[in-house]
């Protein structure tokens, strides 16, 4: 991607590429401009979201056949009359302005003689204010038919009050812009670098360009240059972080709006760009409420509906560029003017405007509060930004108790995220053992959980329960605590030992114990809604697959806002998957990715995986790989939850699914290699069930006992479900025991999945056709093409051998179909079905509909005699003797 050397060539290049998922508004645009019932467009926004750029693009699609004629309005203040017309009134012969409608007329005809008879558009930047002379002459030469108008604003409430009357009118089309998503974002990059990216690169890219699609082509251009978007596996990903383009025409234009204003208006902007938020009556106490008032009318601030009603400046990208402009001193003194150094509760500021408060109060060398800024940290860890959250605790000086332990808690989950386990476990050992002992119940059991979670990982470093215990114990011992805090921390240790038990696949034990905390009375609802996550995923390996279904589905109904959306994801992966519902999975991947921000950097490569293990299970194999080979390029470079192994036998699924031997081959080889390391139990079944599925495909002779041994040691842990799914994909062709092995476990299972394994099971020990293609009408509409296929091939063997030519025949359409679907079949008949040619289909389909043979010929273009010919094949074919057999067939 180099970049043009000439800047005019530069610009329309990045117009181009902008330009791509600007479509839809590019087109809305031109059509009002070329509409004769239209005045023009009006294109709306916040700023640096491309309105400019969708105007250039707008003009150069209307290309030579339009005259252009770009206006701009004042950025400094009041103008005097006809401003916006300076450069047309100069060129007026004299005693052409003597009167306001010779004034008119005149500019009327010259624009007429310089467009020499094409169409005039009038280009308005609507930034600032305009006089109303000029206001004047843009309506008459609107009205009068000489000009159409191409306006650029924020607002549409912005504009003149004429044009705004236009526009509520529809005599001009408004084009409302918004920040491209993460969908626009992953396009764009993939055009620009002409490959695969990675969510956690699309993330950080989207992050960086602010939802402005021009801002794109320079970022990727720059992050290539540097090396830091680079390929890894034929999957573009990122190294570091990325930084937003700094400096443009949008930011000149906000610099000069500011200094336009008054001073007191300036010094309230001043003030919010440094506290971000502050409660309005506070603010109203420094500055007195006529300023704000006359502030928000202008939309230069807003007020949100938090219970401190804060406001803040309505421009993000003004506050930034003020703030660059405030030197260390004025800071601290807008700073001492705030109560931002006191409770965190009290700051009003959301997690974002707090992180970046604290981190900007720092760098000048601002008094914070360090309950702020241990506050803080923890914000940064909530935005999936644990580097912030490092360094911020790092420049937090000396701290006391208890912000001295809160700060360690919020160090170990920071290290945590970042995957550094044995640094984050150090950081809670290195507590000192008095400090711990005086530790109030909650806090002393939140360090018991955090270290028990830690050492699920580490396991060479020690019993993930010991902390537990030693919690209980001096919970023990204090019987003079608070009986609500004691009941909090007994929640935490609670949870604590669910999550070590979900971690290793040990469900049996404590479904009941689980089911009975969901519901647990007089409980938080946080300790409820977590609980309810890891009973819905130990029911759904346990055999109770719909109870965990709806368990999922009412969460997300009664609570969606409150469910920690990772923890969710997670667990409603795991239950519909257990289901399968491979779509409903798909949805809830892609949906995670498209929400974007910045934990795609360290869950995106995650994302992708549970994305393409949903594929490959389903059989969309070749759909699978992408996502496949994504997730591994961001699996090397940041292991998120050890599950690269999980990554590496998917894929060799997929690739054994395609007929690939050779890349199936060698990514089982890296799934072992890769094997070994503490990982969830789910990923470890997921990696284990995937190897033998491949080796199974591939042809392994042992592929069948290494799934069934799996399947054993699933049932033996009360992993019904498991256990379940690992026999069903042994058992190609299968055996009578492992048959009656499916049905037994199904008869312990929920769910439409376990119905169809145990009726496949059930018609394939009966040698069952009909059972059989019943079975692969099921597998149709849950669209699990590799179990239909499975289905029909049985079921075509068994009719043969049975000589029903109907069942046989409808066995081979279904093959006939599901072999231009799947690029290899996952069980071949012992006679291979027959398949019809494109011709002979053609003419089945007409001879089934009731057309005559001499139709069919007029048709198709053959004569009769061909036609007869052709059925006759359909016939022998199919399995049919007439007509009549054919409906339902093709």
């Amino acid at each position: 991607m180099k970049a043009p050397a000439d800047p005019t060539e530069r610009q329309a290049d990045r117009l181009r590429w902008a330009m791509l998922v600007r479509q839809g508004e590019l087109d809305a645009a031109v059509h009002a401009i070329k509409d004769t019932g239209s005045l023009g467009t009006v294109i709306t926004g916040p700023p640096g979201v491309g309105k400019s750029f969708l105007a250039s693009a707008v003009l150069s699609s209307l290309g030579s056949g339009v005259y252009p004629l770009r206006l701009r309005t004042s950025t400094t203040g009041p103008s005097s009359a006809y401003a916006c017309l300076g450069a047309l009134l100069a060129r007026l012969p004299k005693g052409a302005s003597a009167s306001s409608t010779g004034l008119l007329l005149a500019v009327e005809r010259m624009l007429r003689e310089d467009a020499a008879g094409q169409p005039v558009v009038l280009v308005v930047e609507f930034a600032g204010p305009i006089d109303e002379a000029s206001i004047g002459v843009l309506l008459h030469l609107l009205l009068s038919g000489t000009a159409r108008l191409l306006a650029v604003a924020q607002r549409a409430t912005d504009l003149p009050a004429d044009f705004l009357r236009l526009v509520r009118r529809r005599r001009l089309a408004e084009i409302p812009l918004r920040g491209i998503g993460m969908p626009e974002t992953r396009r764009l990059v993939s055009a620009l670098v002409d490959g695969r990216v990675a969510s956690s690169a699309v993330g950080e890219l989207h992050h960086a360009c602010g939802g402005n699609p021009a801002a794109v082509q320079g970022i990727v251009r720059r992050e290539r240059s540097s090396g830091n978007l680079h390929k890894r596996g034929g999957v573009w990903t990122l190294d570091a972080p990325v930084q937003p383009e700094q400096g443009s025409g949008t930011d000149e234009i906000i610099r000069a709006r500011w200094a336009r204003e008054p001073q007191d208006v300036r010094e309230v902007i001043e003030h919010l760009a440094v506290a971000r938020r502050v409660p309005i009556a506070g603010l109203a106490g420094l500055f007195g409420s006529e300023v704000l008032v006359d502030m928000e009318d202008r939309s230069i601030i807003a007020v949100d509906g938090s219970e401190h009603r804060c406001a803040y400046l309505r421009e993000p990208r003004m506050a930034e560029l003020v703030r660059e402009r405030l030197g260390p001193d004025r800071h601290r003194e807008l700073a001492s003017l705030t109560s931002l150094g006191g409770a965190p509760e009290e700051s009003g500021l959301d997690r974002e405007d707090l992180v970046s408060y604290v981190e900007w109060s720092l760098d000048v060398g601002s008094k914070v509060g360090s309950e702020l800024v241990v506050h803080a940290a923890r914000a940064a860890i909530g935005l999936f930004e644990p580097l912030r959250a490092l360094d911020i605790l790092d420049r937090a000086g000396n701290l006391r108790e208890p912000l001295l332990v809160e700060a360690a808690f919020h160090r170990a989950s920071a290290l945590s995220l970042l995957e550094r386990k044995d640094e984050a476990l150090d950081v809670l050992d290195s507590l000192p053992p008095d400090v711990v002992e005086r530790l109030e119940p909650i806090a002393r059991a939140r360090h018991a959980a955090a270290k028990s979670e830690l050492l699920t990982w580490l396991p060479e470093r020690g019993d993930a329960q010991e902390p537990l215990h030693a919690a209980w114990d001096a919970s023990a011992r204090t019987p003079q605590a608070d009986p609500a805090a004691v009941r909090d921390a007994g929640e935490i240790l609670d949870l604590a030992e669910f999550r070590i038990r979900a971690f290793r696949g040990d469900f049996s034990p404590v479904l009941d114990s689980l089911e009975s905390a969901s519901r647990r009375v007089g409980s938080s609802e946080d300790f409820r809604r977590e609980s309810s996550l890891l009973l819905a995923q130990g029911w759904a390996a346990c055999g109770r697959e719909a109870d965990a279904a709806a368990l999922i589905a009412s969460l997300a109904l009664n609570s969606p806002q409150r469910v920690d959306e990772d923890a969710y994801v997670a667990a409603a992966f795991a239950v519909w998957i257990a289901n399968g519902d491979w779509k409903r999975c798909v949805d809830l991947c892609e949906s995670y990715v498209d929400r974007g921000g910045r934990r795609l950097s360290l869950r995106g490569g995650l994302a992708e995986l549970f994305l393409a293990l949903a594929l490959a299970i389903a059989g969309r194999a070749s759909t699978a790989l992408g996502p496949l080979l994504n997730a591994i390029a961001q699996l090397e470079e940041f292991p998120a939850r050890n599950a690269l192994a999980t990554a590496y036998a998917a894929t060799a699924f997929a690739y054994a699914q395609l007929g690939d031997t050779g890349e199936a081959e060698g990514y089982l080889q890296r799934a072992r290699d890769a094997a070994g390391k503490a990982a969830p139990w789910l990923f470890g079944y997921l990696a284990e069930f995937c190897e033998g599925m491949a080796l199974r495909w591939l042809g392994d002779p042992g592929a069948s006992a290494f799934l069934l041994e799996r399947a054993a040691a699933e049932e033996a842990a009360g992993r019904i479900a498991a256990a379940g799914n690992e026999v069903f994909g042994a058992s190609v062709p299968g055996t009578e025991r492992e048959f009656l092995w499916i049905e037994r476990l199904a008869h312990r299972r929920q769910g439409a999945l376990a119905h169809l394994m145990a009726s496949i099971a059930s018609a394939s020990r009966r040698k069952d056709p009909e059972a059989l293609l019943d079975a692969a009408e099921v597998a149709y509409g849950m669209e699990l093409d590799e179990i239909e296929a499975r289905c029909a091939a049985l079921a075509l063997d068994f009719a043969r051998d049975r000589a029903d030519s109907a069942a046989a025949g409808r066995a081979q359409t279904r093959l006939d179909r599901l072999t231009r679907v799947l690029p290899m079949l996952p069980l071949v008949p012992q006679v291979p079905a027959p398949v019809l040619t494109e011709r002979e289909r053609q003419i089945a389909v007409m001879a089934a509909s009731g057309a005559a043979n001499r139709d069919i010929a007029e048709a198709v273009g053959v004569s009769v005699r061909t036609v007869e010919g052709h059925l006759y094949q359909v016939f022998m074919k199919l399995g049919v003797s007439s007509r009549a057999g054919l409906d339902g067939l093709v």
